[in-house]
């Protein structure tokens, strides 16, 4: 508690400023960017093609070539490029598409297609290589793709790419299609669970843990495998992991831990805001396919906005939200990725009437918040880099930061996709 009296009046005027954020939300700042900036009068629309051409401009997509000959050929043979395969480039190549139905940019799903095409004609290279000699030869940036065995590998990549096939009707070529359905499996019938069902993580170095990250490596993936497949106990597995990681992992604020010990039986000591960024999408997602008459659907809109309200309550008064959204004394600041995923969160719900139009300043706030932390060329500033389960407040604190990290991108075009949305229903002002 603070018990000064300087202390107190901040605190009362951040209480007043929560009546403009959130309901119930708690106010705190700290000094703006100091990075190049766009002008915060740009337009979401404007703001969505420059991040969207920045990452067509900034990613040469080359076809690779696949000799079936010798040893020899193998090493000569060029190799392809494409977006790195892991889970944030999933996040980009989902939120391309959500712009695509915006603009109708041709470019995009253009882009988003060779994409995955190059790469599963990779993976099925790759795969050939290993079956003739024992080995291959080199994966270039394919080390992740060739893996797949963890939800990282999987969830957010197939997500993208059943998106296309399902919203877009792109015709998998024969590669893309094995790939998908190796991924599919993954997810469905390989992924570790506990004994009631909840996907965990027995071999990870953090310790024998379950991630609220896992929830957006797995769901918006399986909501749409269950719609690909015309399978709908998937979607009752998607709401049954919202329910068991609530279960673990959300705490009595609303807000959830990043992580919980399986060994120990208690959750890590923080509540990540990245963390809960990926939580808050991906109850989204499910919520936005799961039909109001399904047996779980109240208890998932429980959580979700037990969820929204206690980060509400910690929204700053910048709009954006802190690295540890219930720790706003720590020195980091607000961090951009996860406020775009809790931008995105308001906003579908908003536009999909699971949440009123009270939630509108919040969302409001975070916009203006947002445009401040999209540099000149379309990248996104101050984002978290990549973290594991911290045993402290001071390891979340000392993450470093990096503008343009590949974990922006994608977020922020959902959020501003999302908020474009809003605006076109006139539950929001341009």
């Amino acid at each position: 508690m603070f018990r000064h009296t300087t202390a107190s009046c901040k605190i009362a005027c951040a209480v007043l400023l929560s009546l403009l954020l959130c309901p119930r939300s708690i106010s705190q700042d700290k000094s703006p960017s100091s990075h190049n900036q766009v002008k915060p009068t740009r337009s979401v629309l404007e703001l969505m093609n420059l991040i969207t051409t920045h990452q067509i401009q900034e990613n040469q997509l080359v076809d690779g070539e696949y000799p079936r000959g010798d040893w020899d050929a193998v090493r000569k043979a060029k190799l392809p490029k494409t977006l790195y395969w892991s889970y944030p480039t999933g996040v980009t190549l989902l939120a391309m598409q959500r712009v695509y139905d915006i603009t109708g940019d041709k470019r995009i799903m253009k882009f988003v297609s060779d994409n995955n095409r190059i790469s599963a004609d990779m993976y099925a290279y790759l795969r050939w290589q290993k079956m003739q000699f024992g080995t291959f030869y080199k994966h270039a940036d394919f080390e992740k793709l060739w893996r797949l065995d963890m939800l990282d590998d999987c969830g957010a990549m197939g997500a993208a790419i059943l998106e296309s096939t399902l919203r877009h009707h792109v015709e998998f070529t024969d590669h893309l299609e094995q790939l998908t359905e190796i991924m599919g499996n993954y997810v469905t019938n390989v992924q570790f669970r506990l004994k009631d069902g909840t996907f965990w993580r027995p071999n990870s170095p953090d310790g024998l843990t379950i991630w609220a990250d896992d929830l957006y490596m797995s769901l918006p993936f399986l909501v749409r495998w269950a719609e690909y497949k015309k399978n709908p106990s998937d979607l009752d597995d998607a709401a049954r992991q919202i329910i068991n990681y609530a279960s673990y992992l959300q705490d009595t604020d609303g807000v959830w831990f990043h992580g919980y010990f399986v060994d120990k039986k208690s959750p890590t000591c923080c509540k990540w805001g990245r963390a809960n960024g990926w939580v808050a999408v991906a109850i989204a997602e499910v919520l936005s396919v799961l039909p109001k008459e399904h047996p779980q659907y109240n208890k998932v809109l429980e959580i979700c906005k037990k969820q929204i309200d206690g980060l509400c309550r910690y929204q700053s008064a910048s709009g954006l939200w802190h690295q540890v959204p219930d720790h706003p004394e720590l020195t980091w600041g607000t961090e951009t990725s996860c406020s775009a995923q809790f931008t995105y969160a308001l906003a579908r719900g908003m536009n999909r009437g699971w949440l009123d139009k009270s939630y509108a300043p919040a969302v409001q706030k975070a916009l203006q918040g947002l445009k401040k932390e999209i540099n000149e060329v379309g990248g996104i500033n101050k984002v978290s880099r990549s973290t594991s389960i911290g045993l402290n407040l001071d390891y979340y604190n000392t993450r470093p930061t990096q503008d343009d990290d590949h974990h922006g991108n994608g977020l922020m075009l959902l959020a501003l996709a999302e908020v474009y949305a809003l605006q076109q229903n006139k539950l929001l002002v341009e």
